[in-house]
């Protein structure tokens, strides 16, 4: 699972993205979420953010619907009414039936504006735009859905708790590594944040390792525990 940041950053590696043709509704997120290209009614700006959250291992049901996600952030207790930094923002546009019908990420607050991340948005059309773009918003806000998102501290014990992880570990530290992994766009293998360290997590390891300049042993030990939140 990974961090706030982790998200934000994912979520500005994808700004410019846009639907092709213009007007078809067909992206990679609606791609992903439905498994194939589509071409008509598919307003995706709720695709992008169960892309961008699923994608990092943080918990969100697969809709493709605001009014289902809001629902859901409610139904968990994760709904406020005061921004904070990674919080999904909901918002009503135009005078459909629906209670909200756009969706973002928030990346800055400031004062009684936001700055978000947005998918099909465009300076033209708040919420059908084809293109993930940044936004600065202080109207038509809903609401905010919080996701359960990883610290460092979640991932990293104190130092004398920190265990040796290798081929044949199990449990709520291999899985905490798992997610931390994906955080990084480290794959862990299909069977993802399973809690297992198998041969697939243990190459997920050597990756990081390498990226990092550690040494490549696919062994999670104390050099290892001192990096979590240094990958960039």
């Amino acid at each position: 699972m990974a961090t706030a940041k982790d998200v934000i950053e994912k979520a500005s590696a994808e700004i410019g993205v846009k639907e092709y043709p213009a007007n078809s509704n067909r992206c990679k997120y609606n791609r992903e979420f439905y498994g194939r290209d589509v071409s008509g009614p598919y307003p995706w700006c709720c695709a992008f953010i169960w892309w961008l959250l699923s994608t990092s291992g943080v918990s969100v049901p697969k809709t493709a619907l605001c009014t289902s996600l809001a629902q859901w952030f409610k139904d968990q207790g994760q709904w406020f009414t005061d921004p904070q930094v990674g919080d999904i923002v909901f918002f009503k546009f135009g005078t459909n039936s629906r209670w909200t019908n756009h969706v973002g990420i928030v990346t800055a607050v400031r004062g009684r504006e936001i700055e978000t991340i947005e998918g099909n948005t465009s300076v033209n059309s708040d919420d059908n735009g084809g293109a993930v773009m940044t936004r600065r918003r202080s109207s038509n806000i809903v609401g905010y859905g919080r996701p359960k998102y990883t610290t460092v501290h979640e991932v990293a014990p104190a130092p004398d708790l920190q265990p040796t992880l290798k081929r044949g570990s199990r449990g709520d530290y291999v899985k905490a590594w798992q997610n931390y992994l994906l955080s990084c766009n480290i794959s862990v293998g299909k069977a993802g944040a399973d809690g297992i360290y198998g041969r697939d997590t243990e190459n997920a390891v050597r990756e990081y390792q390498r990226r990092l300049g550690l040494p490549v042993t696919g062994v999670i030990d104390r050099d290892d525990w001192n990096s979590v939140g240094k990958y960039k």
